[in-house]
């Protein structure tokens, strides 16, 4: 079986093992979204890091909604998470950032540019009624 779209929303306490089981729902789609092994680890690494970041910024460690799909287009993989939380001021990220030590990792927004890497192109969005949705595309 292969899944071509998959959406799945929770609502997740700020705890390891919530945190864990989410994840592992968003794995195991992946697993079945694609074999190709770069996807899959860069789509796993950008489902966990969406998921901190939800909880860590948009809820302030508190528990909140996250809605978690994907979609396969193709030769392409669309992946969104979004949350109902404080919301992202983009203005005041620098996404273009680069890390030349460990010194230089400091201040907000590592995570964002972590996820711009793994991806093809993100996008990065306000979600109705409040908080953030971000949408990232992996290709071949």
């Amino acid at each position: 079986m292969k899944i071509l779209k998959y959406k799945l929303e929770a609502y997740i306490p700020f705890d390891k093992n919530s945190i864990e089981k989410f994840l592992f729902f968003c794995e195991e789609t992946i697993n079945n979204i694609t074999t190709d092994e770069k996807k899959v680890f860069r789509l796993k690494s950008a489902a966990h890091e969406l998921l901190i970041n939800s909880l860590e910024h948009g809820y302030n460690k508190n528990a909140g909604k996250v809605t978690f799909s994907i979609e396969s287009k193709g030769d392409s993989i669309l992946l969104e998470m979004s949350d109902e939380g404080s919301g992202l001021d983009i203005s005041s990220l620098n996404l273009e950032r680069h890390c030349s030590d460990l010194q230089s990792i400091n201040g907000r927004g590592w995570g964002l540019m972590i996820l711009k890497k793994l991806s093809d192109n993100m996008t990065i969005s306000s979600n109705t009624p409040n908080g953030t949705k971000i949408s990232i595309l992996i290709s071949t």
